[in-house]
């Protein structure tokens, strides 16, 4: 497995958290990619063949399009079946850069994924064109930066939800909410109504996932920490209050959800790769699934 990341153009880091690219090529039967909760929205381009997906609800498997929007998962609903020789760009959003440069309600996007060319129209299909064309990473990178720079120009502007919402991804889930509505200048119902419109979720919630990824994240980079000492380091009550909340996002154990992950990415998650910096962040690489 080959993959690459990246970190926006300045100007779009309001907007865009990350790049990444992932090459691939899977023999045999397959390896099964669990979905877990993710915090942010996404498009994902598949650049090579195309990736089915089982949705758990509908107990369904379905080709995945040229283009998908994903919006922010609350729970484990699809896996991926990885199979055959893959190539995806993915497009990872800050959690209200998607609704700002593109003017999709965040709220109809939770819990769902669409066919990107169906929602987001011509510039999306001429998008995943220029993409097929260029012959590396870095000219993906490039091309996107250009576009959404474009777009950002008309989009409507970064604001307190936004700042709070960035917030809490930066703290992984560790913010005083009275303190957000207060920077935001807004009262805690004020502010939690604004929250969910714009990002698509409660704030609360976004902050529960926010401390799950971080947790996931956490136990990843540094292997011989126990789950309890990760429990500790970001903010859960106790063990069991992790494990529930693990059990809640991906329908696992953290063990087991890590040793699913593992599988996926062949033991390979400690890329070196650099995102972004976060407030609690220790200077080590980033994982992100």
């Amino acid at each position: 497995m080959l993959q690459s990341f990246c970190k926006p153009a300045p100007g779009l880091q309001q907007f865009v958290r990350f790049y990444t690219q992932r090459q691939m090529m899977i023999d045999g039967p397959g390896v099964v990619h669990p979905v877990t909760a993710r915090a942010v929205p996404m498009l994902e381009f598949e650049l090579g063949e195309p990736i089915n997906a089982f949705y758990h609800e509908e107990r369904s498997l379905k080709k995945s399009p040229e283009v998908t929007l994903v919006g922010p998962q609350t729970h484990r609903r699809v896996d991926l079946l990885l199979r055959g020789a893959l190539k995806h760009f993915v497009i990872m959003f800050q959690p209200d850069g998607l609704s700002r440069l593109f003017s999709v309600p965040m709220g109809e996007l939770t819990d769902e994924d669409f066919d990107g060319h169906a929602v987001l129209g011509t510039p999306i299909s001429e998008v995943y064109q220029r993409l097929g064309d260029c012959k590396t990473f870095e000219e993906r990178v490039s091309f996107v930066d250009t576009f959404l720079l474009r777009r950002a120009l008309t989009s409507s502007s970064h604001d307190a939800i936004s700042a709070a919402a960035n917030r809490i991804l930066l703290r992984g889930g560790r913010v005083a909410f009275a303190d957000l509505a207060d920077r935001a200048g807004l009262s805690t119902r004020q502010f939690q109504r604004r929250f969910s419109q714009q990002v698509g979720m409660r704030p609360k919630l976004l902050a529960r996932i926010a401390r799950f990824e971080a947790a996931l994240d956490g136990k990843a980079r540094f292997a011989a920490k126990s789950w309890t000492d990760v429990a500790h380091q970001f903010g859960y009550h106790d063990q069991m209050h992790m494990v529930h909340d693990f059990g809640e996002f991906t329908g696992e154990t953290p063990t087991k959800t890590l040793s699913q992950l593992r599988a996926v990415f062949s033991g390979r998650l400690l890329t070196g790769r650099w995102t972004e910096t976060s407030e609690t962040d220790d200077g080590g690489p980033r994982v992100f699934f």
